[in-house]
Order: structure tokens, then sequence, then C-alpha cells
């Protein structure tokens, strides 16, 4: 059975119906590179290539954090106009998509349209998401401690200097060493799937905060059978119906009171269990059709009126129309990688490189006659990766010893050579800062489109001429 991530990325679907000519072009904002916790504006562009004004209002922003003008902005016959969007990056890391929509004047399915801005994301810390996991915790049982101790080599003795906000069922406090959380889950803690963020105040002069995920599954009296509960694969021509079943853990009876659904269109109500069972409730789910195709994710939420609480269930699924056409992804692979080895066994000779030896991949002589070095006297350091595919750029970090501490000495991230993917990327950067006679250790780390951070080679050892 295909696992809803999976799907994701597996789905081929078929050609859609023809969409109504507009004469409204909309071209994202592109923001560049920007630091966490900043606040962008970017100007969206409005192209009008018809013969009449359009008008666009009403502007909405997907997430509440962001912004966008809501007034009439009238793009003119054969003109441009913009509309102005503020993007709150937050804790956001990567190749970020902050979206938005607006109404226009155009008629029909075009009269609500939309955009984004796209940004680059990058972090002082060195893991880009720092995140405190408690798993599944029975909350009439001992309650679990976690410790998080954050790290950056882009800030000089870094230190968290606050711990800004938590969560209430949370009891959080800073190590002495100034870097380590320790966080303990509370007895009081809701039930269901935790998701909240401890947030600190951190020395980075480029960047003011850090934020730490906090993950549970915590358990009360009730719970359900699946907590995500999964849909699975829900086609619109089916009746899509679940049964999501909710025990004691005593074995003692409880009532249930309202049942909502959030972020998800449907029905939803109590049934018996069958066989009939103490201490057993069921949910009927009711999935309907009116509402958008693709992934669904939501919250069920149980009001239990024996324990003054709500029980929020978060359910996933995967709801298509009838003709689309899903293949299986691990198959699917298997056949590339097959395909990958019969080539590459065609093309394999006895001196055929083996790869990089990534030891050596920071080197003071040029290997290129045609490669022209970065002006300066300072160690010239060059290196070549191939499968650039997964990284977005370089940092260059140095220390004083070959056990650190290290921290970034490249102001400007070394962005990946964009050559269409057919040669590996050769790189080289000169350190003009470094004083003539001294002996310093440089290594390379490289940024992933998702804003991960990797080392690429080890430390080495360079006296600067």
């Amino acid at each position: 059975m295909l696992s809803l991530s999976a799907l994701a990325f597996s789905l081929l679907v078929a050609a859609p119906a023809p969409v109504p000519h507009s004469n409204l072009v909309i071209a994202p904002c592109d923001a560049g590179e920007h630091q966490q916790f900043e606040v962008i504006t970017c100007d969206i562009e409005l192209k009008n290539t018809g013969d009449k004004p359009i008008h666009v209002s009403k502007g909405e922003a997907a997430m509440a954090w962001d912004s966008i003008e809501t007034g009439v902005i009238t793009v003119p016959a054969h003109g441009v106009a913009y509309i102005k969007a503020k993007a709150s990056l937050r804790d956001n890391a990567g190749y970020v998509k902050h979206s938005f929509r607006f109404a226009t004047d155009e008629p029909g399915i075009l009269a609500v349209r939309g955009s984004n801005v796209n940004a680059f994301v990058s972090t002082v810390l060195d893991d880009s998401a720092p995140t405190i996991d408690f798993g599944m915790v029975k909350l009439d049982g001992p309650l679990p401690s976690k410790s998080i101790t954050l790290a950056s080599r882009e800030v000089n003795d870094f230190r968290i200097l606050e711990i800004l906000s938590k969560p209430d069922y949370l009891d959080a406090s800073l190590g002495p060493d100034g870097r380590t959380v320790h966080a303990t889950l509370r007895k009081d803690a809701p039930w269901g799937q935790l998701h909240d963020k401890i947030k600190l105040k951190i020395n980075a002069p480029q960047q003011p905060e850090a934020w730490i995920s906090v993950d549970a599954n915590a358990q009360g009296e009730v719970v359900p059978d699946g907590d995500p509960f999964s849909l699975g694969l829900m086609r619109t021509n089916n009746k899509n119906e679940f049964l999501v079943r909710m025990t004691s853990r005593s074995g003692k009876d409880f009532k249930v009171g309202a049942v909502t659904l959030e972020r998800l269109k449907g029905k939803a109500d109590v049934v018996p269990c069958v066989p009939a069972e103490s201490g057993c409730k069921l949910v009927r789910l009711r999935v309907t059709n009116d509402q958008a195709l693709g992934r669904l994710q939501g919250v069920l939420n149980v009001e239990l009126p024996d324990f003054k609480r709500t029980l929020p269930i978060e359910v996933v699924g995967m709801l298509l129309s009838p003709e689309v056409k899903v293949h299986d992804f691990n198959e699917e692979v298997e056949k590339a990688r097959e395909a990958k080895g019969a080539a590459q066994s065609v093309a394999a000779s006895p001196t055929q490189p083996k790869g990089i030896d990534i030891t050596q991949a920071i080197k003071q002589t040029v290997n290129k006659e045609a490669d022209v070095p970065p002006p300066g006297k300072g160690p010239l350091l060059r290196w070549s990766v191939a499968n650039e595919g997964s990284i977005y750029g370089y940092i260059v970090y140095r220390a004083d010893a070959e056990t650190g501490p290290f921290l970034r000495i490249n102001k400007e991230m070394i962005r990946v050579i964009d050559d269409g993917g057919n040669a590996a990327g050769s790189y080289q950067w000169r350190d003009n800062s470094a004083e003539s006679g001294k002996v310093y250790w440089y290594s390379i780390g490289m940024v992933k489109g998702n804003g991960e951070k990797q080392p690429l080679t080890g430390a080495q050892k360079i006296i600067a001429k």
C-alpha cells in the first residue's frame, strides 16, 4: 500500500480542462536570500495584456502572520501595476513559498487569482530545524524530560539570552552553558498530538530569535486507534466514510459531546461500537467532495464532557478525481535505479574515477589554467562537487586550531553554479582576511535546498603567505 507521502510525489494527473483566457498575467515575486525572522516586502507584478483596465482587490494572505494590500488596484490596459505583499519568515528554512490571493473583476473562475512570494531563508543555527520530540507519552505515568543544545558556527561565542515564550503545558529552563534548553512535559498537557514552539532570544546580530519545535503524542484516559488517523486514497466518485474508534484505557464507559471538524469539509457523528463494548465509542466521519483536491489534512475535535476536555485527532488523506492515475512510487523508483545501473555498467572502464576524495577538496594550487582565481594574496580554497541537485550553496569556516572553534568567514553564501547539471561544480574562494605567516584551519560546509547544513570537507591546514 502506498503511503500518503509517496502518493504526493507519484501522481500522474490527467490533462486538465481548458482554462478560460485571462488578460491578467501574474508573476510571483522572488525575494532572494534572507535571514530567519525577517519580514520581507515584495511587489507582485500584475500585467494587463487586454484593451480594458482590470481591477484587483480584497487581497488575502494564506498565513495569518503575512499580509497583502486589500484596497483596489487598477491595472491599466496594456500596462503594469504591483500589489505589495509582506511575508514574515519566522523560523522558515531553505526554499519557502508564501501564498496570497486576491479578487479581480474578470468573469467566472478568473475572478479569484493568486501568487507567491518566494525566498531562500538562512539560519545562524547549525541545526536548521531544532526539535524536542517526546514521542508517545502516557500522562498518568512518569513524565519525560528532554534537553537540546543549540550551536552556531556563524556567531562568535553563541549564547541563548532568555526564553521568550513556551507552551503552558511545558516546564522549560536554560542550562548553565547558555546553549542548552531543558524541557519537561506537565500532567496538565492537552490530549492528542502537540505541535508547539519554545521561542528563544539569542545573541546573533543578524537573527534575534531561534525557535525549538516541540512535538508529543500525549495520551490521556481516552485514546483514538490512530493519531494521525489515515484516510488513505479517496476518490470523488466514492462514498468516503470512516470509523474512528476511541477507547478508554481503564475500560470504563465515557460520554462524547460535540464532534467538529477543522480544515476539512465533512460530517461527523457518534455511533455505537459493534459488538457493544464498555469504554468504546466510534466516530463516523464522512468526507465530502466539495473541497480542494489533493492532500487533505484536518482535525477531528471530540468533546469529552466527563473529563472536561476536547480530544483533537489529526486526520490526513488524499482526495482525487476518478480520472487521476496513480503509479506505484516504489516501483517507479526501482525501475529508475535499474536503468541507471545498466547505463553505468555500459559506461564503466578500469580507468574511470571512483569519486572525489573530500580531504583533497581544499587546495592552494590551481587545477585548470583557464580558471581565474579571485584577486588578493590570501589562501586560495578550491573544491569540486558532483551531484549538486539538492545543494543551494556553500559556506567557508575557519579556525586557529584543528579542533576549532570554527566560524563562518564568507559573508555571502557561495551559490551553486547552474550549468544545467552537466558537469561537477568547481569553486574557488580566497581568504583575504588571513594574516601573513599565520596557521589556519579551513573546512567547507554545504547548505541544502531545505536549509539543512552538512559538512563537505574535513579540516585542512593552511599557512597564509
